[in-house]
């Protein structure tokens, strides 16, 4: 009997989350990256291996020699929308302006997979690039992500030593998936919601039958002493998981004061979840103009360049 309840309510969120797939490729253009490269990286699961789009340097750091700096990107898709490539210009934009070797690694999906599935593609990502100090420095390895690839930029930092990574940089991440999505408010009072039922839709997709309060689910809860020594965290004025994201930030700057923690906060005004994808909007184009240059200026810091 518990086999069929599991059963169907994986039919039910499988139909709910196809649907809403269906709707993003009508209304939406698929994402058309250009990488310089595919890797595969192997994964711990026998006989599968992890896709990742490898940006080299380029601009004034082309022909520089190895072992690379490397940030290692992960995409936004609400854990379940096949969105895999929408930080295409974000990782050519780091690879040129800042030098480093960028991977934008691809995670499995809900509700086909459910968490670990992603965090685990994203630990054996980290750990390929650990595992290779002549290709990469393994002493220069910084995460960043978008949407709820910004929650797993955030996730990655606690399921390794402290010191693993130089940065965390995070784009209107969601940090606490254990609150209900319908008393999250944007710091705008005239902002528009987003779909509490989608929301619900895509968390149950992803977490299933797990406690929401899981570090590897939601950061809030996680250890804040295990954050890198410089962090990041974009926010939107009008998006409902700012206020969280903020909150994670100042929590990390407070327990990081003994150590000099750099954590650098900043609210995109007028803008919205995905503001850097809205290529139409001129606000929304400048904000994200300000946004990636604040990454580069981290990521040139912690590498010991000037910005």
């Amino acid at each position: 009997m518990a086999s069929l309840s599991t059963f169907l309510r994986y039919l039910r969120l499988k139909l709910l989350v196809s649907f809403y797939r269906l709707i993003v490729r009508i209304f939406a253009s698929p994402p058309r990256p250009r990488p310089d490269s595919v890797l595969r990286i192997p994964s711990r699961d026998k006989g599968r291996t992890i896709k990742a789009h490898l940006y080299k340097p380029s601009g004034q750091y082309a022909g520089s020699k190895g072992p690379h700096r490397v940030l290692l990107n992960f995409y936004g898709s609400g854990f379940a929308i096949p969105l895999y490539g929408a930080d295409d210009s974000f990782c050519r934009f780091i690879a040129t302006t800042a030098g480093y070797v960028v991977l934008d690694v691809e995670y499995r999906l809900a509700p086909e997979y459910q968490i670990p599935a992603a965090v685990h593609d994203v630990e054996d990502a980290v750990k390929y690039v650990l595992d290779r100090p002549q290709e990469y420095s393994t002493s220069q390895v910084s995460v960043s992500g978008f949407s709820s690839g910004g929650t797993l930029a955030l996730v990655a930092p606690t399921l390794f030593p402290p010191g693993t990574f130089q940065s965390t940089i995070a784009f209107y991440p969601a940090t606490d998936l254990a609150r209900d999505p319908s008393v999250r408010k944007a710091p705008a009072l005239h902002a528009k919601p987003r779909s509490p039922f989608w929301t619900r839709i895509f968390r149950e997709a992803y977490i299933g039958t797990m406690d929401p309060r899981d570090p590897r689910i939601s950061p809030a809860y996680a250890d804040a002493s295990k954050y890198p020594a410089n962090m990041l965290v974009v926010t939107a004025e009008l998006d409902s998981s700012a206020l969280e994201a903020e909150d994670l930030a100042k929590k990390a700057e407070m327990e990081g004061v003994a150590s000099g923690r750099n954590v650098v906060i900043r609210r995109m005004k007028g803008c919205g979840h995905a503001f850097d994808k809205k290529n139409a909007d001129g606000n929304c184009v400048q904000a994200r103009d300000e946004a990636y240059g604040l990454a580069v200026d981290m990521l040139k810091k912690v590498a010991g360049e000037s910005g």
